[in-house]
């Protein structure tokens, strides 16, 4: 940006240091795992056939996209367990390559061109333009967090729906009772499963589901700034906004900032993610402890027990996650 223009509300409002980080049962196969259950399972036998080439595909331009806190840890987990395992690593950054739906869908053809034994997969949707070559490659398969499933595709996500829940009903009970909600994307699972868990436990507590009250974001800062001033403007705005990330609930205690309003007395503010900036912004951020680095080993263990195993069933397995209240969720003022 040049040092003449003007930057945006959002750019010249948000706390400083935001900007450098960047039902039913599925199957019977269904389980779930921990990282420490993950690491328990290892042994001295490793069932990875030796020299495996595993394709990594993910839907992201590959430098920036990695600085986020969950896909940069779900990567160092997946590369820590399969070259541990002898297997060696093929990444696909399938929006490298410009955005283009052919080049994407080249992108990840010529990945498995190349040879590769089995793929992981990640920040796709079924939509997406990689998605089709990669089931109809019949290659084990992993995907996190899209619960795409099939002769020898499995998934690993986090226990999403649960989770939000939780945070809604944290949010009730201290007080809030206009509880709204930002989602992120919802081409994954991630988005969906969270709105599912707001609205669920909105109805268990008997409290408004109102539709102004779910505003789209994409799991970044901008959106959630944008979408928590349309909140804080309606007219009658909600006590809390439970964001489904922590850089959407920076975005949002920014406007809110800019409103004139304090955190949490006023209004009270949740994440999703438990970034490392959660708890070093002011107030700290209430959040959900996701486990990528968990996640991510998962779903490299389930890629080398399909390869040691042909028959194996695909996998799913859901990571438990953890509410880590701050001081960002703090009790409702009380009225005078």
């Amino acid at each position: 940006m040049d040092s003449g223009t003007e930057r945006s509300a959002f750019e010249r409002l948000a706390p400083a240091g935001v900007f450098t980080y960047l039902e039913g049962r599925a199957t019977a196969s269904r389980e779930t795992v921990t990282r420490s259950d993950v690491m328990a399972q290892r042994g001295p036998r490793d069932p990875a056939p030796v020299r495996s080439l595993i394709g990594l595909v993910s839907c992201i331009e590959y430098i920036p996209d990695l600085l986020h806190p969950i896909f940069e840890k779900i990567l160092i987990g997946i590369r820590s367990r399969l070259t541990a395992s002898g297997c060696d690593l093929l990444i696909c950054a399938t929006r490298f390559t410009g955005g283009d739906d052919n080049a994407r869908r080249s992108a990840v053809e010529q990945t498995i061109g190349r040879g590769v034994n089995a793929v992981i997969a990640w920040g796709l949707g079924v939509d997406d333009p990689e998605f089709k070559p990669i089931v109809d490659a019949d290659l084990p398969t992993m995907f996190i967090e899209l619960d795409a499933l099939g002769r020898r595709t499995g998934y690993v996500t986090s226990a999403n729906v649960e989770a939000m829940a939780e945070v809604v009903q944290h949010l009730s009970a201290g007080g809030r009772r206009r509880i709204a909600h930002i989602s992120g994307h919802t081409f994954n699972r991630p988005g969906p499963d969270r709105i599912l868990g707001y609205r669920s436990a909105l109805d268990e507590l008997g409290l408004p589901a109102l539709p102004e009250y779910l505003e789209r974001g994409d799991f970044f800062q901008r959106s959630g700034f944008e979408a928590a001033t349309r909140l804080l403007a309606l007219p009658n705005p909600p006590d809390a906004i439970a964001c489904a990330s922590d850089a959407m609930a920076i975005g949002a205690m920014a406007a809110i900032e800019a409103a004139g309003l304090r955190i949490p007395r006023d209004i009270a503010v949740t994440g999703f993610d438990d970034a490392d900036f959660a708890v070093t912004v002011t107030p700290s951020l209430t959040t959900v402890r996701q486990d990528p680095l968990g996640m991510g080993t998962a779903a490299a263990e389930a890629t080398l027990r399909m390869l040691a195993d042909p028959e194996c069933s695909p996998p799913v397995a859901v990571i438990p996650t953890e509410l880590v209240v701050r001081e960002s969720s703090g009790r409702a003022a009380a009225k005078s």
